[in-house]
């Protein structure tokens, strides 16, 4: 991956401070006032901010909010369009090499996103949206500790950008106590005029927080490494049919259950008719998301005495719990980022799952593992601690790949195209790409007759490709019958950079798979089954 330029921040200085030629400081000007076009785009009438934006004379801030406006709306080959022809225009114009990079960010042109941002900064460091954008790429990038930093400059810069604003006060948040957090949702569900709507979920929230306060999920006996059998399975349980997934079984309270491996899913999901069994109480509501067409899922919350997983035993879980069954003959799907505390190895060739000790940060003292069983990622923009990515001596030659939430993203090539961004995903049974990028290398013709299903339901619109290879991590494979392309749309937007597909059961269960969720690592081994790339 590109270095990116990081420039030590600077003093921030009033408006009317001089720079000097040995340490420029950075001038804090008053926020502009907003014009019609402005205001609507902060109000996400992104529509009417393009209709506006265009009608106004031609200027750099023209530029810009049309630019932003059309993102807004997905836009992203429009956006592209006129970032690069205001570019040409304009060359070394700090301010529309930044908004380039932006709208190439968001394009998942993450190298050529970088190039431009470096090259803004470098023309001038003092740029609030560049600040920002470089920040938003270094998360991406598992450099969250660099991100706040550039955030925090962004934000001396321009308090009242509105992106810039929002971003910055989700940062500084001050983790508060279950206890402190209670009070203030019953306080606030205690004002008056509050609407049922409102008052409904604010009950929700306080039960959420109650549920969450209960369980540490830690581990009984200190275990360092671990393996657990794998099994094969389809979708109809028929043995006559192909594998389309791998799980492994978990014991909860005593009873044994199945869970599919899905690296498309985070924590401890289990089915409803699953929880029903095993007498789990719904503790409270929550949403859940992915693959389909029918919207968010229903889940709920609860807590489980006691799950084993192979030799580990850990106490006090909290999981989650699907009102709809997604799978038949699967009791639940699990994260495999649910192992944080360790390195986790998919060795699908010889059907194992092992854990092992992830290598000491050189700040870090031996700490307890623990099973993040609830789906929250362990690293991020919103943890409380933020680090750097380490890369320790023995992993030098894993992959660094990308993380948005518990989705590992990993740079792909389809063609001969730039890189484009899929999500590793054990828990897809086929692979997936979407119908812009395939159009970039093969032909893209109606496939209805296919059936894509996923956590939010049957994708409404399947459309096919003829043959191509994809190669990611220093392997390559040809899919000679082509693939399935979906509208990934709603990915992206989750994750704020351009999805273009999934790399799911058919390649990954011929590789063992080693992940470092600390430190966002992979370490692809070769299969015969796969071309090695040279």
């Amino acid at each position: 991956m590109l270095g990116l330029w990081m420039v030590v921040p600077g003093a921030v200085a009033q408006k009317g401070s001089d720079p000097t030629p040995e340490h420029k400081t950075c001038t804090v000007s008053p926020a502009p006032a907003l014009s019609a076009a402005d205001q609507a785009l902060k109000e996400g009438h992104s529509e009417e901010a393009e209709r506006l934006y265009t009608a106004m004379p031609e200027s750099s801030g023209r530029t810009v909010g049309l630019v932003h406006a059309e993102l807004a709306q997905h836009k992203l080959d429009a956006a592209l369009k006129l970032a690069e022809k205001e570019n040409a225009a304009h060359p070394n114009d700090a301010v529309l090499l930044g908004l380039l990079g932006e709208v190439r960010y968001r394009r998942g042109e993450v190298e050529e996103a970088a190039k431009a941002l470096n090259q803004s900064g470098r023309l001038d460091p003092c740029l609030a949206r560049t600040r920002y954008e470089v920040g938003r790429y270094l998360n991406l990038n598992g450099m969250y500790a660099s991100a706040q930093r550039q955030l925090e400059f962004a934000y001396k810069l321009a308090p009242e950008d509105p992106q810039i604003k929002r971003a910055w006060e989700r940062s500084q948040r001050v983790p508060l106590t279950a206890e402190q957090e209670l009070d203030r949702l019953h306080e606030r569900a205690n004002e008056p005029n509050l609407s049922e709507e409102k008052k409904a979920a604010l009950e929700n929230t306080i039960k959420a927080v109650q549920a969450q306060s209960k369980g540490d999920c830690t581990l009984a006996a200190p275990v360092t490494n671990a393996k657990v059998p794998m099994f094969a399975s389809n979708e109809s349980n028929l043995s006559s049919r192909p594998a389309t997934s791998s799980g492994v079984d978990v014991i909860l309270n005593g009873k044994r259950r199945r869970f599919l491996l899905d690296t498309g899913a985070s924590g401890l999901m289990l089915t409803r008719s699953a929880a029903k069994a095993l007498g789990l109480t719904p503790e409270a509501e929550m949403q859940t998301g992915g693959i389909g067409d029918e919207g968010s899922r229903n889940t709920f919350l609860a807590h489980v005495d006691d799950v084993k997983i192979g030799s580990m035993e850990f106490h006090n879980c909290m999981v989650r719990v699907l009102e709809s069954d997604p799978r038949l003959g699967i009791d639940g799907l699990l994260g495999p980022d649910v192992f944080h505390s360790f390195v986790v190895t998919l060795d699908f060739p010889n059907s194992e799952l092992r854990l092992s000790p992830l290598p000491p940060r050189p700040e870090e003292t031996t700490a307890t593992p623990a099973l993040g069983t609830d789906g929250e990622a362990v690293q991020g923009p919103g943890a409380r601690i933020r680090r750097d990515r380490y890369v320790a001596p023995e992993m030098a030659n894993w992959e660094k790949v990308f993380r948005s939430g518990h989705y590992l993203i990993v740079p792909t090539y389809i063609g001969n195209t730039p890189v484009k961004l899929f999500i590793l995903d054990t828990g897809a049974g086929q692979n997936l790409i979407s119908p812009d990028a395939a159009r970039e290398v093969t032909k893209v013709h109606d496939n209805d007759g296919d059936r894509v299903r996923g956590i939010s339901g049957n994708v409404n619109h399947v459309a096919g490709t003829d043959s191509l290879f994809i190669q990611f991590a220093g392997v390559r494979q040809q899919i000679s019958q082509g693939l399935n392309a979906i509208d990934t749309s709603q990915i992206t937007r989750g994750s704020g950079v351009e999805i273009s597909g999934f790399i799911g059961y058919p390649i990954l269960h011929q590789l063992m798979i080693q992940i470092d969720y600390r430190d966002d690592l992979v370490h692809v081994s070769y299969s015969p089954h796969l071309e090695r790339m040279h």
